[in-house]
């Protein structure tokens, strides 16, 4: 809560508008970390003929799925080392909190919690740079100013 406050606060100094975005299937846009194995019900291949041959055996993960106890932590961390490697730097108060700076006027701040995101910067091209970057990586649904 006090990371929401913080990056409203920031908005609000600045008076811009916060923007709005949701991730689609988010944690199966995760890879997983570690081993994890399931089974899928073998009632299931009379609703999934063509894939019939997975149902009833032992299957290895490679993405997150709801329901995995580690899914959440999975996301987190692909989406953070994502905006890390873009150049954000992640607030050390709050970990879902981030922002970029290119040149020293132009910057980004965003906050994100599970598939949902609040962004604002310095001017729309910034938003726009960022909102093509992030559709490259990741299933998005940017939604304009919050509501």
């Amino acid at each position: 809560m006090k990371g929401l406050r913080m990056f409203l606060t920031q908005a609000a100094k600045f008076m811009k508008r916060v923007k709005q975005a949701d991730f689609t299937s988010t944690y199966l846009q995760a890879k997983v970390t570690g081993r994890f194995f399931i089974r899928l019900p073998g009632l299931y291949k009379q609703y999934f003929p063509t894939m019939s041959k997975y149902f009833g055996r032992t299957l290895r993960l490679k993405k997150a799925i709801y329901d995995l106890t580690l899914s959440g932590k999975c996301w987190v961390t692909e989406f953070s080392e994502w905006l890390l490697n873009q150049g954000f730097i992640q607030s050390k108060a709050e970990p879902a909190y981030f922002s970029i700076y290119k040149h020293e006027i132009t910057w980004l701040r965003l906050i994100f919690y599970v598939d949902d995101m609040l962004y604002f910067g310095s001017n729309e091209q910034v938003e726009t740079d960022f909102e093509k970057s992030i559709k490259g990586r990741f299933h998005c649904e940017f939604q304009g100013n919050a509501h």
